[in-house]
């Protein structure tokens, strides 16, 4: 019996820290600790397929948090039967005690039932948090659009240092990258800002 720790985020900007502190506390191998950037929307993940094939009978699969499997009801609870039922593993959902799988193996022939309940009720409360989370969202981007409010990035203003540092650029003095350092942009900003400052000049 081995014991595996799936940690995911979302995009690439958001913390795995607090998943990784679980993992340690768990006391999990790192061979054993799979971690993901990518999204819930389904389960083609290829840190999750890794560990999905590595896992075997008896073994332990913790996870954080339930939405950490997935963002959609109904595609957890087909996961979860599969792992539970099919591969015949044991899951641990870290924040929700109910959710641990080893306290209904000797239950003669009730654990599937009980854990089945217990699962539908938290993944629609945690579907339903979800939706709850994105509709206040929409609310406070409409309330900003209506106050005025201007959304998504600044821009990066052009300057007289990247004026400097474009001409130096197109006669050939220094090459792109260099171009990119001295103006602290990245490749795709840079040739935005040339685009736009070529139509302008």
């Amino acid at each position: 019996m081995r014991s595996f720790f799936y940690a995911r985020v979302s995009s690439k900007d958001q913390s795995l820290e607090r998943q990784l502190v679980t993992a340690k506390e768990l006391g999990i191998e790192n061979e054993y600790i799979f971690i993901e950037k990518a999204s819930g929307k389904d389960f083609k993940r290829p840190e999750y397929q890794l560990m999905k094939r590595m896992l075997r009978e008896e073994d332990i699969l913790y996870i954080k948090s339930l939405d950490r499997l997935g963002r959609n009801k109904q595609m957890i609870l087909d996961e979860w039967r599969e792992l539970t039922r099919d591969k015949k593993i044991n899951i641990v959902v870290w924040d929700m005690p109910l959710l641990d799988t080893r306290k209904y193996k000797d239950m003669n022939g009730l654990e599937n039932l009980i854990s089945d309940l217990i699962l539908q009720l938290l993944s629609y409360m945690a579907e339903d948090e979800r939706k709850r989370i994105k509709e206040r969202q929409e609310e406070g981007i409409k309330a900003a659009i209506k106050k005025g409010v201007k959304l998504g990035r600044r821009k990066t203003p052009i300057d007289e240092n990247f004026k400097t540092v474009y001409a130096r650029w197109k006669r050939g003095e220094i090459t792109a990258v260099e171009a990119m350092e001295l103006v602290s942009m990245k490749s795709n900003t840079f040739y935005r800002r040339v685009k736009e400052y070529e139509v302008i000049k």
